[in-house]
C-alpha cells in the first residue's frame, strides 16, 4: 500500500489550528492599527477645512470624528493645531490597547498632519 502525503488529519488540523490564533492574536491587533488610521485619515479630512475654520472650529471637528470612529482613549480628544508661516498642523498622541487573550499591550500612536494655507 503506497501512503499519500495529506491523508494523515493531523495536518489539517494543523492548518485549522494555525488559522483559529491568526484570528483570535490578529483581530485585536488589527482591530487598534484599523482604528489609527482611520483617525489619521479623519485628520487629513479635518485639515481640508482648515482656511474655513479657526483652530476651535478644528478641534470640534477632529472631536466629532474621533466619536465616529468609536473605542478610542480619551487622550485622542486632545488635538493641537499649529498654525506657523503659512502652514497648518494637527497633531495628536494617544495610547490604545490592543486585548490580546494572555495580556493587554500597550501601544502609542503619534499623528501629525500638515498642509499650506
Amino acid at each position: 500500500m503506497v501512503t499519500r502525503r495529506g491523508s494523515g488529519s493531523g495536518g489539517c488540523l494543523m492548518g485549522i489550528a494555525f488559522v483559529a490564533a491568526a484570528i483570535v492574536f490578529g483581530w485585536p491587533a488589527a482591530r487598534v492599527y484599523i482604528r489609527a488610521y482611520e483617525y489619521e485619515d479623519a485628520m487629513r479630512q479635518t485639515l481640508l477645512h482648515a482656511k474655513a475654520d479657526n483652530d476651535e472650529g478644528l478641534q470640534t471637528r477632529m472631536r466629532a470624528s474621533a466619536d465616529s470612529i468609536g473605542e478610542l482613549p480619551d487622550a485622542a480628544y486632545d488635538i493641537r493645531v499649529d498654525r506657523r508661516d503659512g502652514v497648518i498642523r494637527l497633531s495628536a498622541t494617544y495610547t490604545d490597547t490592543i486585548k490580546f487573550p494572555v495580556a493587554p499591550r500597550p501601544v502609542t500612536h503619534r499623528f501629525s498632519v500638515e498642509r499650506m494655507e
